[in-house]
């Protein structure tokens, strides 16, 4: 980067004469390790197109602000973390350990990919004392925070990635054994993240035990049996009947048990019928070449969870029962349960050893009402905790929030869905899982500023087009029954 003609440099040094503010904010949204990296790099390389239309001329036709650039910068601020991306010297060193995990030119996905590759090596440099101690004893006293072992890596890559060796001889390439890197593979790890070298002090909003309470329609007795059941099991599954607010109420957990609104520690995906252990784990997928081998969204994050053992994940499931269980997880089944993980096991493809870290916890979402859904996976079943949602119709906190709207027809539309939901419980096909949920009285439409009119016709709307709709579902054998509580429904805004 001290090169004269190192065009990256030259051009933000250009752009912070014209515009120093902004080129600070950059920087500090750069450096801002609340963010995840894709979105600081994206908004890095947005305020640079930004930068360039604004200010460039006619002999400016880039920023050249790319991931070498941007991973030189995360360097030197934190050297402790971070290594120096290069696209050749990536795939060069790559290829010759054997790491293929090398998607295309230009993303993100690059990026991380190399991150990966140098916690690998990362890992086999700690194992090696003697290495560490003479490196280190080159640095004359500075400090690199992790004691230089991310400088290590670099001048391991660089060099690596310029000589001609074989890397199936143990004796051309020392620190590297002749397992071709399941073993690097097997202990992956980063090390803690140092949360004092962290120059943004502002982080996500706070979120305490009483928010989830203002918000969600469950007592305090139930939800410390709720953070006590995730705590020991590490997997539940929330059950209950439609609109009960199931999903509404996971994220909020999760948020209440971080403390804060992190939603990069909280990840979420909806499974179906053809979702796959390829989309979860990891399988082959078309590419340019053919076919190439790509992660899914669990290992991901399971990795992510890896690199900060001292954090809790939380990874949320919703239609959990949609799936294909015992396919998706497949050899995971296994490894979620609470006295096996950090366990490894051979992952059916690419013969990686894989676990799954003790502090991620998963919570899926399923509704009781659903037919023709066959019953979860026992073996899967086994290694969940349930947790049956109820109406919140007795609630007091819900009864309050209902009566601030200062409306004797959503009061009157609440007691008769309760007298509904016992007719419901009590009919023999049916029972209490398709009784109806409060959350469709929760919803960003209504407020207590609403006047009456609007409060009338969102009732009405919910009435016809959610409440209705799923009672033709329920008794669509018995016409009776339902026309005489469409007639009940309808008479409330009528």
């Amino acid at each position: 980067m001290a090169s004269r003609n190192y065009f990256p440099k030259n051009m933000i040094l250009y752009f912070a004469q014209k515009d120093p503010e902004m080129v600070r904010d950059m920087f500090v949204n750069l450096f801002n390790e609340t963010i995840s990296l894709s979105r600081r790099i994206d908004s890095f390389r947005d305020s640079s197109d930004m930068l360039l239309k604004q200010y460039g001329n006619e002999n400016m036709s880039n920023h050249y602000q790319y991931l070498n650039a941007i991973s030189t910068y995360l360097f030197f601020r934190f050297p402790e973390k971070y290594c120096i991306y290069k696209e050749g010297k990536f795939k060069a060193f790559a290829s010759k350990i054997g790491y293929d995990n090398i998607p295309k030119r230009g993303s993100f996905e690059i990026l991380e990919a190399y991150y990966n590759m140098c916690d690998l090596v990362l890992e086999v440099v700690k194992s090696d004392e003697e290495l560490v101690q003479r490196a280190f004893s080159r640095f004359n006293g500075l400090n690199f925070g992790d004691n230089g072992l991310h400088l290590i890596v670099e001048e391991i890559i660089y060099i690596g990635s310029r000589l001609n060796f074989d890397f199936e001889s143990e004796e051309e390439i020392k620190y590297i054994d002749d397992s071709n890197l399941d073993l690097i593979k097997e202990n992956y790890r980063e090390y803690e993240k140092n949360q004092e070298k962290d120059v943004i002090k502002e982080c996500d909003e706070i979120y305490t035990k009483q928010d989830f309470l203002d918000e969600v329609c469950i007592t305090e007795k139930d939800y410390n049996f709720l953070v006590r059941l995730l705590d020991r099991k590490k997997n539940i599954i929330l059950t209950g009947a439609p609109g009960i607010g199931k999903t509404f109420l996971s994220k909020r957990l999760a948020y209440s048990i971080l403390e804060q609104k992190d939603d990069d520690k909280i990840e979420f995906v909806q499974f179906h019928q053809n979702y796959s252990y390829e989309d979860f784990i990891m399988g082959y997928k078309p590419s340019k070449e053919g076919f190439a081998l790509k992660y899914g969204v669990f290992y991901n994050f399971c990795k992510k969870a890896e690199r900060n053992p001292n954090d809790k994940y939380f990874f949320i499931i919703d239609e959990i029962n949609r799936g294909n269980l015992s396919k998706i997880f497949g050899e995971l089944m296994m490894l979620i349960e609470n006295n096996y993980r950090a366990q490894t096991i051979k992952l059916a493809y690419g013969d990686e050893k894989f676990s799954v870290p003790k502090n991620i916890y998963i919570i899926g979402i399923m509704n009781t009402a659903d037919r023709g859904i066959a019953m979860i996976d026992y073996a899967l079943r086994r290694r969940f905790s349930f947790f049956d949602l109820k109406p919140a119709f007795e609630n007091e906190r819900f009864m309050d929030y209902i009566k601030s709207f200062k409306s004797e027809r959503i009061i009157n539309l609440v007691e008769k869905i309760k007298i509904l939901n016992k007719e419901i419980k009590e009919d023999f096909s049916l029972g209490e899982g398709f009784c109806i949920g409060h959350s469709y009285f929760f919803s960003n439409e209504i407020s207590k500023e609403c006047s009456l009119d609007e409060i009338d016709m969102y009732i009405e709307e919910v009435i016809e087009f959610n409440i209705i709709p799923l009672l033709k579902e329920y008794w669509f054998d018995d016409y009776d029954k339902l026309e005489k509580w469409k007639k009940i429904l309808r008479d409330i805004v009528s």
